[in-house]
């Protein structure tokens, strides 16, 4: 018995560490897309990973994983967008990562898809309405009205690409890739998942002895 279980956390450990690996390829790579794809800008499993890695992945991993990878990405992206990481609106949006993760954390793993799914969602929204209300405050294009805060959160500033877009991409990307995360986590790679269940049927029971 006691074999079994240092097996299974083995098999834990193993996976997790797989999950950062992957987890910081997944939102390194994406984070490039846009480059070459502007259409596809906040299309990212940014926020899938923060909620994701609160939910589902103990100790230091279920932090260490999602920072690291934005971390690394920012370091190695920002002057791309001519950016530095310790910007105010970088700290603002490292902020509701955070926000995100915590969120993730508060849900845990018992939640059934279709909770999961809003929580994609609210998460979307959570740092949508975030980081416009912080361009909103700091950007001098926006009057410091409520029809200024509209136009932050929906048409964005005047010549740049409308804010509504930067919503859709992120609202389908979040609850695209959470899904996928929470189905891999699931179903592939933790202990009692479909190959490791269908293993064990064929193994003699204690009744049978």
């Amino acid at each position: 018995m006691q074999n079994s279980s240092s097996a299974s956390d083995k098999f834990i450990s193993k996976a997790h560490v797989i999950w950062i690996v992957l987890i910081v390829l997944l939102v390194g790579y994406s984070r490039y897309v846009p480059l070459d794809h502007p259409s596809l800008l906040n299309f990212s499993p940014a926020l899938a990973v923060f909620l994701f890695c609160g939910a589902y992945l103990r100790g230091f991993l279920n932090w260490m994983a999602p920072l690291l990878a934005i971390v690394l990405s920012d370091v190695l992206l920002n002057p791309s967008y001519g950016k530095t990481f310790f910007e105010p609106f970088m700290l603002v949006t490292l902020g509701s990562y955070i926000l995100i993760w915590r969120l993730g954390k508060k849900m845990g793993t018992k939640r059934n898809a279709f909770t999961w799914t809003g929580g994609a969602v609210l998460s979307a929204l959570l740092f949508h309405m975030i980081t416009c209300s912080f361009a909103w405050v700091v950007n001098p294009a926006y009057n410091k009205t409520i029809s200024g805060l509209f136009q932050a959160l929906t048409l964005g500033e005047p010549g740049f690409t409308p804010a509504y877009l930067f919503l859709r991409n992120s609202l389908l990307s979040t609850v695209f890739f959470a899904l996928c995360l929470r189905f891999s986590y699931n179903f592939i790679l933790t202990p009692g998942t479909i190959g490791l269940k269908l293993r064990s049927s064929f193994q003699p029971s204690d009744a049978s002895h």
